[in-house]
């Protein structure tokens, strides 16, 4: 029996070691398409300034682009998750359907908070459910919380344009 139960451990390694084994075929990354447009960190500009000196000395400049918001459909999905919102801050267009959707394993219930408190409540969102809710053409900025984790908050600004701010 002993000698059956090595036979078989040996003849495994030997296919594993002989050729068993093949090279993975490579995948193509899966393409998604954002619904919304990450606002991006502000980017140092260095200018130069004209004197007399014989060494020009660059000036920086700030300039924080904010991007026009929202995608062509005017939806934006906002994940609900164990660690909190993702986007946790969502820039969007006036008219904007906005979605919560529950990746977590437990209910969750969002509420608006601050300044707009008792505007909106989802009610129970079930694991892998979403709700949505729609701004109008109200612009501001909307803070909201996880009735059950007042700690994970997160804040949708409505506004329209685009703007560029910077020296």
């Amino acid at each position: 029996m002993k000698w059956f139960i090595g036979f078989f451990v040996l003849l495994i390694a030997l296919v594993a070691i002989s050729g068993c084994t093949q090279s993975a075929q490579p995948v193509a990354p899966a393409t998604t398409i954002p619904t919304t447009i990450p606002t991006p960190e502000p980017v140092l500009v260095f200018t130069t300034v004209p004197t007399t000196q014989a060494t020009p000395v660059p000036t920086p400049k700030i300039v924080t682009r904010v991007p026009t918001t929202a995608a062509a459909n005017m939806v934006t999905k906002i994940l609900i998750s164990p660690t909190g919102f993702n986007p946790a801050v969502d820039v969007v267009l006036p008219g904007t359907g906005i979605f919560w959707v529950n990746t977590d394993t437990v209910p969750h219930t969002v509420k608006s908070t601050g300044v707009h408190a008792g505007m909106f409540s989802s009610g129970e969102i079930i694991p892998t459910s979403m709700w949505s809710y729609d701004f109008g053409e109200k612009e501001g900025t909307f803070e909201y919380i996880l009735d059950n984790n007042p700690k994970i908050s997160g804040t949708i600004i409505v506004k329209s344009g685009r703007s560029v701010v910077g020296g």
